[in-house]
Formats: C-alpha cells, structure tokens, sequence
C-alpha cells in the first residue's frame, strides 16, 4: 500500500468478495466503504482465480486489507510469494518504487499487473526492458480504459473531428496520468509529436500534448481537487463532450478479468507498445517539468527545442 491508495482492498475484493463489518472497521477509504456494498456485495466476479498472499510494508496494514477482502495469507517479505503464486498484483502507485518492488518477479518471469505508471523515470524503464517484451505477461495501467463512458466515448468521438481537448484529476500527473491518457489514448492513439509542462507549482501540475494530427491535449491535476475525475472533447461542428471517470468497480472489475486472462493464456488486453508508449508520454511530461517546460519528444525522451 501507499498513501491515499485503497486498491490492495478494493482489487482483492473482487476475487475474493468482502467481510461486510471488517469493511466498516478496518477499511480508511470512504469510497469503497460505499461502493463495495452498493456494486459488488459480494456477488462472485471471477471465479478462475483468488488472492491467496499479501505483502504490505506494515504488518497491520497487511492484517487490516487480509480481514476486509478474506486474504488467508499474510508474508513476511515480497519474495516468498514467488513459488506460491501464478501471478501478483503490485496494486501501489509509486512509481519510484515500482521497478524495486516488480524486479524479483520479473526475473522469475511471473505474470504481474502494475497499477497506473510503470515506473518513474527512464533510466527505471530502460531497466524494465531488459526483462520484459511483448511475450512477457505484463500489464500496467489505469482501469478508466475499461468504463463503459470511455468505451462510448470511442464511438462517438472518433467522428467528431475532435480539436482539443481538456482533462482534469486530482494528485499529480507522475501517478495520475494514466487516468486521463487511458480515456485518451484508446480513442485518439499515441502519435505525439512533443509534450512539455506548462506549469511547476507544487501540487498543481498542466501539461500540454501536441497530437502530429493537430489536435490539442491539456490536462491538469491539482493534489486535492474533488473527483470525478475527466476530460472533456471540443469540436468545430457539436456541443463539448465530457468522459467522466466514475465507474469505479465495473472498471477495476474488468481490467482485473483482462489480467486473469493474460496470466492464464497470455491474452493481452491492449498491446505492449502502446503500454510502453503510454508511459513514455508521462515520463516526458515528468522530463518537461524537470526542464522548464522545454518539449519533449515521448518517443526518444529528449529535448526537441
């Protein structure tokens, strides 16, 4: 776990379904306390697979999420999962220390799910990809890709002539990126000419995509903003569209069924390379910031001006 992050409780929850009072007593996000009972209430959602170990940096972490989503066993240390499971859910997103804490199952070539941002800086993801390709059972990103309003956004949307668009959410644009580009990227690819900062005030960040169609991306994440999180699509011809991110539990539910899948057969929700490309993109915006909102190229991570 990692602060302001309740995914260890809420992803176990759906393989594993909940203890209705533990939920109430032990779990600190408001949120799932209201969408567990309301969406999931413990109905069966996949029944191929259960979240058999837990690993978190504190003991009564580990003991709080075990008891709520009905965990049977707590380890010690990460790496004794390793000849007990198919696959893992590093279910924090800290980028920074993603790579660290992927690495002893990446070397055992171990299906894994990374949630949001693979890691934080290139040098990490050079690192990655020594060890991991597109035959490599990984998948890292946001659950926004799978809601029902991105998915009916990207039929609506595609013959829009969409010519700009603007996104916003909370936290950062390092854990947070994935959220708006996930709803983006399905829709309107990845073939970014730069992406720089506009913006370096702490806990405030505005980043500015430039699309080699033309077509113009600003998104902004403020620490403590109100959800829902969005974007919404500018035309020449119709009224502004908004995708809204608020499908919370059918999302996780489908990009946690999209893993299964992957770790049974190695059936790819969406491909490497747009992973990767994804991930790119918010290295540079990260890259950006860093130099004075110079632009960056998402491809090469170097400085185009």
């Amino acid at each position: 776990m990692n602060e302001g992050n309740g995914h260890p409780f809420s992803y176990s929850a759906i393989f594993n379904g909940y203890d209705p009072e533990e939920l109430k007593r032990r779990c600190p996000f408001k949120l799932i306390q209201e969408y567990l009972p309301r969406e999931h209430n413990n109905k069966v959602f996949i029944e191929s697979a259960k979240v058999t170990h837990i690993w978190t940096q504190d003991k009564q972490l580990s003991e709080d999420v075990a008891r709520v989503s009905l965990i049977p066993n707590i380890v010690d240390q990460m790496e004794e999962m390793i000849d007990e499971v198919d696959a893992v859910i590093l279910a924090r997103d800290d980028p920074w220390n993603h790579l660290k804490m992927a690495m002893p199952f990446l070397k055992k070539r171990i299906p894994i799910f990374i949630d949001k941002q693979l890691v934080a800086n290139s040098q990490d993801l050079e690192e990655l990809l020594k060890y991991t390709s597109d035959d490599y059972p990984i998948m890292a990103g946001s659950s926004m890709r799978f809601t029902r309003d991105v998915l009916i956004a990207k039929e609506k949307c595609s013959n829009l002539m969409i010519k700009s668009i603007h996104g916003m959410s909370r936290v950062s644009w390092l854990r947070y990126g994935h959220h708006l580009l996930e709803g983006i990227v399905p829709i309107f690819g990845y073939d970014i000419d730069w992406v720089r900062s506009l913006r370096t005030k702490p806990y405030h960040d505005i980043v500015q995509i430039q699309f080699s169609t033309g077509l113009n991306v600003i998104l902004e994440f403020i620490e403590d903003i109100h959800l829902p999180i969005q974007f919404t699509c500018y035309s020449e011809k119709y009224a502004p569209y908004p995708v809204l991110f608020q499908d919370f539990f059918y999302s996780f539910r489908e990009m946690m069924i999209r893993f299964v899948q992957l770790a049974k057969s190695g059936e790819k929700a969406f491909p490497f390379d747009e992973m990767i490309g994804i991930a790119k993109i918010v290295l540079a915006g990260d890259i950006s910031k860093k130099a004075d909102g110079k632009k960056i190229n998402p491809v090469t991570l170097a400085c185009i001006e």
